[in-house]
């Protein structure tokens, strides 16, 4: 996916919202029963505000442990006009793959709604999603219009095998990147396939790693400690990128 590709081919079409006249208690439990850190606070339908997972569980630890009820604790001390943020950072269906990552980045958050001209909330983006992304590829989405009666037929539906790379049993991979570290040292690599080939290797094992952490950090509630360590495997990506690009002073093993 190119950094000029508009946002939409990435984001999450389906999103939880809560309404923000609604109890702080209901907006726990959407974090409870939806696999979701991030909640999109609306008035009569428009984007007023943001909750953050995060910040409403830790926010339940202050109520007494003597209290039977602690959402009903939560109700009677807090309203979700209280503890929502805003303004929130939001992006348009158009906006920009790189206009989106610049706008997560000034605005110090991990997630923005994509609104319509209405202020209406039709998706969401996530810095998960923007490595997944880099690392996977964009997701498939469905085509906006019926495909004309002339044009070519799908190919998956007429058994013909479709025109894109599977990928390799972890034993293929053993044996291509043993070749491609054998034509680069013994320098019988005229095409450069077995340098690639192991600059791709590393890269993807680092975009891995950020991906896998980025995961952790979200599901633990943006632990301090999981968010130490995604901060770490993203500073090693770069490195690597910048060893890999000749851009340091520190010499590579690929140059």
């Amino acid at each position: 996916m190119r950094p000029d590709e508009p946002i939409s081919r990435l984001m999450t079409e389906t999103v939880v919202v809560i309404d923000v006249g609604r109890a702080a208690s209901e907006a726990l439990n959407c974090f409870v029963q939806y696999p979701i850190h991030h909640l999109p606070v609306v008035s009569k339908g428009r984007l007023v505000g943001m909750l953050s997972s995060a910040n409403l569980l830790k926010l339940e630890l202050f109520a007494p442990k003597a209290s039977a009820d602690r959402g009903a604790y939560l109700d009677e001390h807090f309203t979700l006009e209280q503890l929502m943020r805003a303004p929130v950072t939001s992006l348009r269906p158009h906006s920009s793959l790189s206009e989106a990552c610049e706008k997560l980045i000034d605005g110090g958050v991990h997630a923005a709604p994509i609104v319509d001209d209405a202020d209406h909330v039709v998706g969401m983006v996530t810095t998960t999603d923007i490595i997944r992304c880099l690392l996977q590829g964009p997701p498939r989405k469905s085509p906006l219009s019926l495909p004309d009666e002339e044009s070519e037929p799908d190919k998956e539906r007429s058994g013909e095998p479709p025109h894109y790379h599977r990928k390799p049993t972890e034993e293929q991979y053993s044996i291509a990147m043993r070749t491609a570290e054998i034509l680069h040292v013994e320098e019988r690599d005229p095409r450069y396939l077995g340098k690639s080939m192991l600059y791709l290797d590393q890269r993807c094992a680092c975009l891995r790693s950020v991906l896998e952490l980025a995961d952790r950090f979200l599901r633990s509630g943006q632990e301090a400690e999981v968010h130490a360590l995604l901060l770490k495997a993203i500073h090693a990506a770069k490195r690597t990128e910048e060893h890999a690009t000749g851009q340091t002073r520190v010499p590579f093993l690929l140059d």
